[in-house]
């Protein structure tokens, strides 16, 4: 099977073959962004995935029941690297620190280079050797991309990220997390990819360590909420809501407001006193500083917020709960 025919590089614009149900657990085997081809220093990021072949996706998957208009509660069970290692590269024009073809400059353009991170035995952390000594980091797992089909039967690319949900880049985004993203047709039309071994916030030299993943996920949905926007991010600490723009702070805007609107909505402080709540107990995570639109985490802790809890008609726990009963 050829890399076309078993991972796609665009959300929205295909047909999930079958649908899975709701609440069940199942299985998605995803290829790091480079379609695992990149396996040597000697090689060239952009020869052996040039673009748009970048960031490969499972799906989509459609699920039994979804609505359009639903929303869709994507609980991440579990995540395990496929294999020993994870790459990560610089390249020209890209990063967060080079000059790009939107905000060009006049410096000489970095060179290709790539980095192997080898996983430990015990697979808690990567190491990469250099000649100057060893870089060592935890190993922390997560999809930098989960997507539903876009409305209006808009294509984006893989790399986009958006209301949708798309390229994140969120480490957030680990086993235990559950993700909340508005089913814009019949089924949802989920797609899952771009896997992480481990990222700093804003992914600045444009790449993580990119591994392959099998992920283990469920799937459950809630009625259409008039509150409901952009993406939401629920873990067993912390509530939060992604927003995506450039520059850097409409993402910020977005994921604010979004917050303050939920924080309002479940607690019932009129909005100027959720404002001055979030203001003062909320937590700013940069998921990336390098793709079409930048994505922020407006974050705030479960504990501010009881007796509240639970949101989304708890379905957090609910899924989470199918972790323990396999």
């Amino acid at each position: 099977m050829t890399d076309s025919e078993a991972f796609v590089f665009r959300i929205g614009g295909r047909s999930a073959p079958e649908r899975i149900p709701r609440s069940k657990a199942f299985d998605v085997f995803t290829e790091d962004a480079f379609s695992g081809k990149l396996t040597s220093t000697k090689q060239c990021p952009r020869t052996v995935a040039p673009f748009p072949k970048v960031n490969p996706l499972a799906g989509p998957f459609a699920f039994e029941g979804v609505l359009e208009g639903d929303v869709l509660a994507i609980h991440i069970l579990e995540l395990k690297p496929t294999r020993n290692w994870g790459v990560s590269a610089v390249s020209p024009n890209f990063g967060l620190l080079s000059g790009t073809r939107a905000n060009p400059n006049l410096q000489p353009q970095l060179a290709e280079h790539v980095w192997m991170w080898q996983l430990s035995e015990d697979r808690t952390r990567y190491t990469c050797s250099t000649p100057n000594g060893n870089m060592q980091v935890d190993c922390q797992p997560f999809l930098g991309t989960v997507a539903v089909a876009p409305a209006h039967g808009e294509v984006r690319l893989s790399i986009v990220p958006g209301d949708f949900g798309g390229n994140l880049d969120l480490p957030q985004l680990g086993a235990g997390t559950t993700l909340y993203l508005r089913a814009n047709v019949e089924g949802g039309q989920l797609y899952l990819g771009d896997g992480h071994g481990a990222q700093g916030d804003g992914e600045i030299c444009g790449t993580a360590i990119e591994i392959a993943l099998q992920s283990r996920l469920a799937v459950d949905r809630l009625a259409d909420s008039p509150t409901f926007d952009w993406p939401r991010i629920e873990t067993g600490t912390h509530i939060g809501v992604v927003g995506c723009g450039r520059p850097l702070e409409d993402a910020v805007r977005i994921a604010v407001s979004g917050l303050v609107e939920w924080i309002a909505d479940i607690s019932g402080l009129n909005p100027q006193n959720a404002h001055q709540f979030v203001s003062q107990a909320c937590q700013l995570r940069i998921g990336n500083l390098v793709n079409p639109a930048f994505s922020v985490l407006c974050r705030i802790e479960k504990s501010r917020l009881e007796p509240c809890l639970p949101v989304m008609g708890d379905l957090h726990r609910q899924l989470a709960s199918l972790a323990t009963a396999e």
